[in-house]
C-alpha cells in the first residue's frame, strides 16, 4: 500500500471526534440559573425560617414544661401543704410559713429530669415547617415538603420557687407558689445552628390564708439553691 493512502487514512480517523449535543450547553445554564434562585430563595427565606423555628420551639418547650409540673404534682400526689408548714397560734391565728425544703429540692428534681428527658426525645417532625407554610398563603399552610428543624442538645435547665402573696378580700390573702423554668435548647436549620432560652413560671400550690400574714416566712428553699443541670 502507497505510504500516502496510509497517512491520509490516519488522518481521517482522527478527525472523527464526537461533538457535545448543541442542546447541553443550554441544559448547563439552565441548571445554574436554577440553582443560583433556590441560593436566593434560601437566603430571603432563612430569617423566616428562624423565626418560625424559634417560635415553634418555645411553644413546645412551655408545653413539656408545664407538663413536667403536672406530672410530678399527680406523681407525688403533692398540694399546698406538701410544699408549706403553716403554724399557728393558740388563737388559730397564722403565726408561720416554713417551706419543706427537703421535699421542695426532691420536686425540683424531679420536674429538671422530666424535662430533659422529654425534649431528648422529641419527635423531628413535631419543629419541622412544610414549605407551603412560608409562602404566607393560607390555603398553601401545612402543605408541600418540609424544612427539616431538629432539637439537636438541651442546655442548660433550671427550676427555682417563687412565691408570692396577693389580696383576695376582705383580711384573706392570696398565697402563691410557681416553679420557675429556665431551658435553653440548640436548633439545627438549614444553614446554622440556634440557641433558644424559655423561661416559664408554671403554679404549683396556692392557698388563702385568713387574718394577717405571718411576718415570720421561711424561703422555699435555703438561699441559691435553685436546681440546674447541664
Amino acid at each position: 500500500m502507497p505510504v500516502g493512502c496510509f497517512r491520509r487514512k490516519r488522518l481521517r480517523m482522527r478527525g472523527t471526534g464526537r461533538r457535545l449535543p448543541g442542546w447541553l450547553p443550554s441544559l448547563l445554564v439552565s441548571a445554574g440559573l436554577i440553582l443560583l434562585f433556590f441560593l436566593l430563595l434560601s437566603r430571603q427565606l432563612r430569617p423566616l425560617i428562624r423565626t418560625m423555628a424559634v417560635s415553634k420551639a418555645t411553644n413546645l418547650v412551655s408545653e413539656v414544661s408545664a407538663a413536667a409540673v403536672d406530672d410530678t404534682l399527680a406523681q407525688l400526689g403533692a398540694d399546698y401543704a406538701s410544699f408549706v408548714t403553716v403554724t399557728t397560734d393558740g388563737e388559730g391565728s397564722v403565726s408561720s410559713l416554713t417551706g419543706n425544703t427537703r421535699a421542695n429540692a426532691r420536686f425540683q428534681r424531679l420536674v429538671v429530669e422530666r424535662v430533659v428527658n422529654r425534649l431528648e426525645h422529641i419527635d423531628p417532625d413535631e419543629l419541622s415547617i412544610p414549605l407551603g407554610t412560608l409562602s404566607g398563603w393560607l390555603f398553601l399552610s401545612g402543605l408541600g415538603p418540609e424544612i427539616r428543624v431538629s432539637l439537636q442538645t438541651v442546655g442548660d435547665v433550671t427550676a427555682s420557687f417563687r412565691s408570692s402573696f396577693s389580696s383576695a378580700g376582705v383580711n384573706q390573702t392570696l398565697h402563691k407558689i410557681d416553679l420557675t423554668l429556665a431551658v435553653s435548647v440548640y436548633l439545627v436549620i438549614p444553614g446554622e445552628l440556634v440557641q433558644v432560652t424559655v423561661e416559664q413560671a408554671v403554679p404549683v400550690a396556692e392557698t388563702v390564708i385568713v387574718g394577717e400574714v405571718p411576718d415570720t416566712y421561711v424561703q422555699m428553699l435555703p438561699q441559691g439553691d435553685g436546681l440546674q443541670t447541664e
